[in-house]
């Protein structure tokens, strides 16, 4: 049996090009990182309870980039974060899952000022994904309408009609446990990859979600063709997000970050694990890192160099030029 090669960002590299640009300082980084949704500056924050909350966000976006907020928090306290969110912003980012209750949470969001709908599956190659995106994206023409997770362009290939990004990656996230507990992943590059040119054929811009661990993954996943890479542990780790802040004497200030499949999100969340699951996720006590602000401005930094490497000045000469090598 030939298997496909799965290769992550440690596994490639960019292949050095002529540099086309004056200076760093004169590449665009701005990116259509969602259709009809432009940024200065291609990150997502997780939408995950441990990196995420109103206050995080409504910085985050002042500053150029972007997030949503997450789902795992009581319906009015979500309701008065969406308030929060829209009061200060035009877009107004929220998640979603499947199934009635989340129609109806999605039709009430809505009517509070959300207009970026996230469904959020770890299996997000679903009919019930796919129904449900379709569903709201008829009845609520003006919202932008974001379906993941997912490794196989199938998904890309049903919901082109409707969506207006596709978050790609599976297992990748430094707190996720599903490539341990349900077998599946594909390591981030090469799952990025394979999307590249249905994705530009489509217009449907990819997100790529986990694996980024250092300002080159970045500038790696937009190079394979992602519009833009959603984040969870490198904003966790900055000063202002939603994680617990802790400190030990031997450890120094942390964050503690966990996966939202983790047995803690869970317990927190609902009051455990549904009866014939598992926990897919963990907890992971993070080095305090940088501000926000100066998290962005060196991943802009790294994204910036990259692109004249490739021999780009923008994302999209970016993606046409740019070759990579094989470390094995």
């Amino acid at each position: 049996m030939n298997f496909e090669l799965s290769l992550g960002f440690d596994d490639v590299a960019i292949k050095q090009q002529k540099n086309i640009c004056k200076s760093r300082l004169d590449v665009d980084i701005s990116s259509e990182i969602i259709k009809g949704v432009k940024v200065k500056i291609p990150l997502i924050a997780a939408n995950m309870s441990s990196v995420i909350n109103s206050n995080f966000l409504i910085e985050i976006m002042r500053l150029g980039a972007f997030g949503f907020l997450h789902r795992a928090l009581p319906d009015e306290e979500y309701f008065q974060q969406v308030h929060a969110v829209a009061k200060e912003s035009k877009w107004v980012p929220v998640s979603i899952g499947v199934g009635e209750s989340q129609y109806l949470l999605a039709k009430k969001l809505i009517s509070e000022g959300a207009n970026v709908v996230l469904i959020d599956v770890a299996h997000g190659y679903a009919d019930t994904v796919i129904e449900l995106g379709r569903r709201l994206k008829k009845e609520y023409p003006h919202i932008k309408m974001v379906v993941g997770n997912t490794t196989n362009i199938g998904l890309l290939q049903e919901t082109c009609d409707f969506a207006d990004a596709v978050k790609v990656g599976i297992g990748q996230g430094s707190a996720c446990e599903t490539k341990d507990m349900a077998g599946s992943t594909e390591k981030q590059f090469t799952a990025v990859l394979q999307f590249k040119e249905i994705s530009r054929a489509y217009g449907i811009p990819v997100i790529s979600d986990g694996g980024i661990r250092v300002p080159g993954d970045f500038s790696k996943a937009i190079g394979a063709g992602a519009m833009s890479a959603m984040c969870g542990s490198i904003f966790a780790r900055c000063p202002e997000s939603a994680a617990e802040h802790i400190y030990d004497s031997q450890n120094g200030h942390q964050k503690v970050y966990f996966g939202m499949a983790s047995r803690r999100s869970q317990d927190n969340w609902k009051g455990g694990l549904k009866p014939g699951t598992c926990s897919e996720g963990k907890v992971v006590h993070l080095p305090m890192g940088q501000p926000v602000e100066d998290l962005l401005e060196r991943y802009a930094g790294g994204l910036r160099s990259g692109i004249t490497y490739g021999g780009g000045k923008d994302i999209k000469s970016f993606q046409q030029s740019v070759q990579f090598v094989r470390f094995k």
